[in-house]
């Protein structure tokens, strides 16, 4: 616990009396169970992902320059404070309303995920033109080299801490700089996790690419979006996620102040 901030106390967990099951079966098992809840949440999602791509198209034609024309994404950051509150919920095998959860995250998180948006906005955007600087000049001398290649490893622990710090936020009782702080803790002692995370995201979104090369398969592609790709991501992630946050903070908060797995006293 040493490494991590204390917290006021974490929802409920999985029942400690339920029978052990491997990860793999359980992913699938109750990606099975709440597949129709997926896509209800993925279309409700879409609602403010609809708003901000519409934003994006607007402004990306009025000035079709990155930091403008990606500004619409903060805006989107607030409403994955239902999405990751419902596929936390249902990583953890508890039960979540779909509705009601979700407005109810959003309305009680909201300045912590924008806070983050923006936090992502800024860095990503100064990572974004240096990389682009020293890429460039990559051949030009040893120091843009080693520069480009800093930028690259620090725009994967910000990939990688973005991860958790969602999950953390509809969990904890932390304030926004713990949270951050605990994330890159995440991000490099959840390594092994984090690249596969990355991996199966980065493999669906090669799979989305090469669909958008045939019109049948674009519309495929784009049922996909709409109906699973925000909620299945999500889920993936929470998935991956919160058993280390367990393991790291739940559990020995609850050793240290003699509680069970559902935060009831012992």
């Amino acid at each position: 616990m040493s490494l991590f901030f204390n917290y006021d106390r974490p929802g409920p967990g999985v029942d400690k009396n339920a029978p052990p099951q491997k990860a793999v079966p359980r992913f699938f098992s109750i990606l099975q169970r709440k597949f129709f809840d997926l896509i209800k949440l993925n279309l409700l999602f879409c609602i403010p992902v609809a708003g901000a791509v519409a934003l994006f198209l607007l402004l990306n034609s009025v000035c079709p320059y990155v930091p403008v024309s990606l500004l619409p994404a903060i805006l989107l950051f607030p409403f994955l404070g239902g999405l990751t509150y419902v596929t936390r919920n249902y990583a953890m095998e508890e039960h979540a309303f779909i509705f009601s959860d979700f407005k109810d995250a959003v309305k009680n998180k909201w300045k912590y995920f924008l806070f983050d948006g923006i936090f992502c906005y800024v860095v990503g955007i100064i990572l974004y033109f240096s990389i682009s600087f020293y890429w460039v000049n990559i051949f030009k001398g040893f120091f843009s080299a080693i520069a480009c290649g800093i930028g690259i490893l620090l725009a994967i622990i910000l990939l990688f801490s973005q991860y958790y710090v969602p999950v953390m936020i509809v969990t904890f009782d932390l304030k926004f700089k713990q949270i951050l702080k605990n994330s890159f803790i995440f991000a490099i002692i959840g390594l092994w996790r984090n690249l596969l995370v990355t991996a199966l995201l980065g493999l669906l979104a090669f799979l989305l690419y090469i669909a958008l090369m045939t019109p049948l398969t674009i519309i495929i592609a784009l049922a996909f979006a709409i109906l699973l790709l925000f909620s299945y991501s999500s889920f993936l992630i929470n998935f991956a996620t919160y058993p280390l946050i367990n393991k790291m903070m739940i559990k020995p908060y609850q050793k240290q102040n003699g509680e069970s797995d559902n935060g009831e006293k012992k």
